[in-house]
Formats: C-alpha cells, structure tokens, sequence
C-alpha cells in the first residue's frame, strides 16, 4: 500500500514491544525462564491482561517509571507485589526527573515490597530467584506472575520489506524512506517526539554529509 499511494517521502514510526526473555542491561542473553511461570509484559497489561490477585514480581530492568506504575497498578488490582531491581533506587532514572523520591514514597506506603540491587538470576515455576549484584547470593521469591519491565524490541518490519523492495521506489515515487523513534531504537518518548520533530524539520533542508545535523555551543575563558 505505500508503495502504491505515490508518497515522496516516507517516515515509519512503527514503535517497539516489551520482551519476554529478561534480556536488558543486566542480561545480554536471555536467562533460564521456567515455561510453567505466568510471565507478563508491560503490553499485555495494558491490553488488559492483568493479573486480578495473587503474588506477582515485578522485575525492573528498564529503571524509568514503568515498572513502578505497573507496580502501582498491580496493586489496585489486588495483588501482593514486589518490584525487584539491580540498581539502588526503585525507577532510579527518575531522579533526573525529580520524581525518584515522590515514586519510592508512593509504592511504599501502597505497601509494595521494595527488592533494590537484586537482579534476575533465574525464574522456576514457582518464583523468581534474584541474585545480589554485589555478592551473587541468591534468594527465591514465590510468586505466581512475573511482570517484565526490561528491554524492548523494534517493530520495523515493514522497514525491512521496503527496503527489499528498493528497486520499485522509483516507479512508486518515493525519494526518500526514514526508520524513526522506538521502531530504530526504543527509548523513553521523548526521545520519540524529538525524533518526530527532527524528521519534519529536517525533510526539506540539504543533506550536508560534512557537518554535524546540531549546533554545539563551544566556550571559552578570557582572561
């Protein structure tokens, strides 16, 4: 259909989905995931896949606020939560928000059990087992769902066909086809709204391989 409607440029942001398989910053290859443990995405719950009681981890390895809303959520809903992360404050990338404290204070006093510098060892059927990121000691956590909160994958496969269908852009029209926002390389949203503001600033501006597509402000000391 896009090569058919004679567009002369085209800009996909197709966006990203939530992994499975644990793989993030902590684990670069997927780690021993028992078949027979629930495992949930943060796309599942918001497509109402959520769990409405029982014991759930909720493992947060993408350190922004996700995990904590989910955790927050989870809770409304009747569940005995507990969000697990390696590093040393809960959504720890909030603190460059300002948030970081207001977000720990919230879960803590809805009663979330708050599981810092753990990361994810492994998950059986019956819990998911954490490991220090200091000493490597682990511990089991029972539980009956496990919420992952860690990388997420880039959905550009419409990409990948037009790519593969290049030799027919001429005929279509097409001068130009753009991979944007999460669909690149998934990212907190704003780095998608300056991704969507930079594509439509930049369309009909010169190409200039020579020079940087940003201005840098260089200072100096006068004495």
């Amino acid at each position: 259909q896009i090569l058919e409607f004679g567009f002369d440029n085209v800009c996909l942001a197709t966006g990203s989905t939530w992994r499975h398989d644990g793989v993030s910053r902590q684990h670069l290859v997927p780690p021993n995931i028992d078949a027979g443990m629930n495992i949930i995405t943060p796309d599942e719950i918001m497509a109402g896949n959520v769990p409405d009681n029982g014991r759930v981890v909720v493992f947060d390895d993408d350190h922004y606020y996700m995990g904590g809303v989910l955790a927050e959520l989870l809770v409304q809903y009747g569940c005995e939560v507990t969000i697990i992360t390696p590093a040393p404050r809960v959504s720890e990338w909030t603190s460059n928000t300002l948030e970081q404290g207001a977000i720990h204070q919230r879960l803590a006093n809805l009663g979330v059990n708050i599981v810092l510098n753990r990361g994810l060892a492994s998950i059986s059927s019956s819990g998911f087992i954490s490991n220090c990121m200091f000493t490597d000691t682990t511990i089991e956590h029972p539980c009956d769902s496990v919420v992952m909160v860690a990388s997420r994958l880039s959905e550009n496969s419409i990409h990948q066909q037009l790519l593969a269908r290049e030799s027919e852009w001429v005929d279509a029209g097409i001068k130009t086809v753009k991979l944007i926002g999460d669909a690149e390389a998934p990212g907190p949203i704003a780095w998608a709204t300056y991704a969507g503001h930079r594509y439509a600033r930049e369309l009909d501006e010169p190409v200039r391989v020579d020079t940087l597509s940003f201005k840098r402000e260089i200072t100096e000391l006068q004495t």
